[in-house]
């Protein structure tokens, strides 16, 4: 497609997104999908539940956080921007005592993975508005509600967030589709209390070699919906030009004609009244249908002409400014579009006239919604709630050692040792108190949760095994009548009297439902199920009876039930268990946490980070051919690592008297490759610990390591008046050494939820 029909179409999805009705566009197609796609996809709302929810807070917790985001009120402009652009990121953040979550479009947000495919770091930007101040500004960008807008850009790794807040527009590439080397603006480095990247990526329309990226759903038919929008386009044309009737007479145009004063304007209240100006008449109006002005802007032909011959002629000519096969046409080329889109046009039913065929018509609909449903809150929004939960159980766990007095051990960092005997020593020391910690704690835990009352100060979420989130709808969007609802009922007396289980039976009258509230809901007296039970177990007893009575033809002097063959003991124990079964319905215990596959720091990082300086155990990517150089492991080559001349060699590396020509070769498991597609986060360069000079001098204490001269101007190193962004250090920046700014406050944690207590 050209340049102006890429212009052309990004207008149409623009408009569609952000609902503008100041941008021209004819075709109704990214409208009219759009709004049955919302309708199917959200239906009567969306309610989030945790899979495994044995104390009830989870529940509360989720719709809390709903609740206070408004997320029902978003989630119509999200889908809006999720089909058009085909993939998004939900980020939260911990905000006081509640978490901010927001949803940030394609051109808004860049991810990048690392080798397993998990998020190494993310970069978002948005805009804000602030309330005008007196002073005076050399670029004045006021809103329409009289405030300053504001741009602020967040980079967010596993330990730290880098905030960046401007008064011009941030952009993620220069003019030559670079990188941006420096951005104006103050810069404020935090430290990231959750140890892992709060965000999750959702796609649309993956392609079939993995989570490469999400193509938006009308980017393959653009070229049909633009021909479309011409079609209409064409139409309203025809109908604005032909639309109004021709006059057609053999009389002079001035014989029928009214001819309108030049100098008429709208009557007034005083000449309504018959006042007039001196020199000027009345605009009092006579006629009784207005005056001979033209208001519509179309000629005026008088209700009657007068002295007609009998051969003159006058008449309307009509024409057909649409005809019947132009709007056919139209009609059929739309259907196919919403076709391929997967939906129904609402406007045509051919091949529909009852209305249970509608609503089976529209099961198309509803299992092309489902799919995208399942792509933004499965793998969205039910992973973002997930990382909530695992967060929430370990603020709970944190705040409850503190509540009972119990201390949690410290883990020893190897770069505050300079000999690695004595880490060792204390290494071992901290996994021996840290198994006596886990040990009292889950002993307290135990006993407060049998009976026992949970101490005040207490924060978070109870541990219970499995964080995992789903999703349902509260409600379809064709609502079952009485009529369906009853037959759904007989359906599950059937089953349920052909032997099926009561949970199993129930999903048919409630398919909303989870099993364990289907259980709960069991708690009452299955009155049918158990009489009928009692009836077989009394008819299989009344067998027996009669086996025992009857004697065996073939041997007369023992009864018939001595026969091994005719054994109905199994038969009662199987109806005894069913019985049992029906009248004891409890839900299930998933003991394992680990199901959301939290890519986090790990204890001695989180504790770097507090300390504002830079992680060491995590790892880095690590691509012969890419990521080769000094300290990684490179391909052989001279001065490139480990190779026949050995040089750049790290301290963990081995050294070239003890090296061994020869390379060694790795498990695949150990070396995992990047997802097709994805951006591979090669350029995270932390050096708040320590200082990459090329000799390698450089310590992991950042007051102990030496500082040379940079000919870079931006260097904090060579003007001490700038920091890292280039910006004066009084400006409120910290002077580029990330955690300088909460270094006082390293040994606070954020505690919400204060005046809260959990409850057994």
């Amino acid at each position: 497609m050209n340049q102006s029909g890429d212009n052309g179409f990004n207008q149409i999805l623009t408009a569609a997104k952000e609902r503008r009705g100041d941008l021209s566009v004819d075709t109704m197609i990214v409208s009219s999908h759009l709004s049955q796609m919302r309708m199917f996809m959200l239906r009567r709302g969306i309610e989030f539940y945790a899979e495994q929810d044995s104390y009830g807070y989870r529940k509360e917790f989720l719709a809390k956080v709903c609740e206070q985001n408004m997320l029902d009120m978003k989630l119509d402009s999200i889908v809006d921007y999720f089909l058009c652009d085909g993939q998004g990121l939900f980020y939260f953040r911990p905000s006081g005592d509640d978490y901010q979550l927001l949803y940030f479009p394609k051109e808004n947000y860049r991810a990048y993975r690392d080798q397993e495919g998990n998020l190494s770091s993310v970069i978002l930007r948005y805009t804000f508005n602030v309330q005008e101040n007196k002073g005076f500004d050399n670029y004045p960008t006021n809103t329409q509600r009289g405030g300053k807008k504001k741009y602020i850009k967040l980079q967010v790794y596993k330990d730290r967030i880098e905030q960046t807040i401007s008064d011009e527009k941030i952009e993620f590439e220069n003019s030559l589709g670079g990188p941006q080397v420096s951005l104006p603006g103050q810069v404020e480095t935090l430290t990231n209390s959750l140890g892992f990247i709060p965000a999750v990526e959702i796609y649309n329309y993956m392609d079939c070699t993995g989570e490469a990226a999400g193509n938006g759903e009308f980017e393959w038919l653009s070229n049909q919906i633009m021909y479309h929008n011409e079609l209409v386009q064409n139409v309203r044309k025809n109908l604005k030009f032909f639309g109004n009737p021709t006059l057609i007479s053999s009389r002079p145009k001035q014989d029928i004609i009214e001819s309108g004063d030049e100098n008429t304007f709208r009557p007034t209240i005083s000449s309504q009244a018959g006042f007039s100006a001196i020199g000027r008449s009345s605009t009092r109006v006579s006629e009784p249908f207005g005056g001979a002005s033209m208001l519509d802007g179309q000629i005026r032909v008088p209700r009657v002409i007068a002295n007609l011959e009998p051969t003159d002629r006058i008449s309307y000519l009509t024409p057909d400014s649409v005809s019947g096969d132009q709007n056919m046409y139209v009609k059929q080329y739309r259907q196919e579009i919403r076709l391929a889109l997967g939906g129904v046009d609402d406007l045509d039913f051919q091949a529909a006239g009852t209305a249970y065929e509608i609503k089976t018509l529209y099961g198309r609909v509803a299992a092309t919604a489902e799919k995208k449903a399942r792509a933004m809150f499965t793998y969205g929004l039910c992973r973002l709630f997930a990382l909530m939960i695992s967060h929430e159980e370990r603020m709970f766990n944190e705040s409850f050692s503190v509540a009972i007095g119990l201390e949690k051990p410290v883990i020893p960092l190897i770069e505050d040792y300079p000999n690695p005997e004595e880490y060792q020593k204390q290494n071992e020391k901290y996994r021996k108190n840290f198994a006596k910690y886990e040990r009292l704690k889950n002993e307290a835990l135990n006993a407060i949760l049998e009976g026992g009352e949970m101490p005040p100060g207490v924060t978070g979420l109870i541990p219970d095994g499995s964080t995992q989130v789903d999703w349902r709808w509260m409600g379809e969007v064709f609502e079952d009548s009485s009529d369906e609802i009853l037959q759904n009922s007989i359906v599950v007396r059937n089953l349920q009297e052909a032997g099926v289980g009561s949970i199993e039976a129930l999903k048919y009258l409630f398919p909303s439902k989870t099993d364990e509230e289907r259980s709960a809901m069991l708690s009452g007296f299955p009155f049918r199920v158990v009489q009928q039970t009692q009836q077989s177990i009394s008819q299989f007893i009344g067998l027996l009876g009669n086996l025992y009575q009857l004697p065996h033809p073939q041997t007369p002097d023992k009864p018939l039930a001595s026969d091994p063959n005719l054994d109905i003991t199994g038969f009662l124990y199987r109806s005894l268990d069913y019985l049992r079964k029906e009248l004891s319905y409890s839900g299930k215990y998933k003991p394992s946490s680990n199901d959301t596959g939290i890519s986090k720091l790990s204890d001695a990082d989180i504790r770097r980070s507090g300390l504002g300086r830079a992680v060491r155990d995590e790892r880095t990517p690590d691509i012969p051919g890419l990521t080769d150089g000094p300290g990684t492991s490179g391909s052989g080559l001279p001065g490139a690592g480990p190779g026949s001349a050995g040089f750049g060699t790290s301290a963990g590396q081995q050294s070239v008297a003890g090296g061994v020509p020869g390379a060694e070769r790795k498990f695949e498991y150990k070396q995992p490759l990047p997802g097709p597609g994805s951006f591979l986060g090669v350029s995270d360069a932390n050096t708040s610990g320590t200082y990459p000079g090329s000799v390698g001098f450089g310590s992991p204490n950042p007051a102990a390591s030496p500082v040379f001269g940079s000919p870079d101007l931006q260097s904090p190193s060579f003007n001490p008046g700038l920091s890292a962004a280039g910006l004066p250090a009084a400006a409120g920046s910290s002077g580029g050494v990330p955690g300088a700014a909460n270094a006082g406050s390293a040994g606070k944690r954020r505690v919400p939820k204060s005046n809260q207590r959990r409850k057994s």
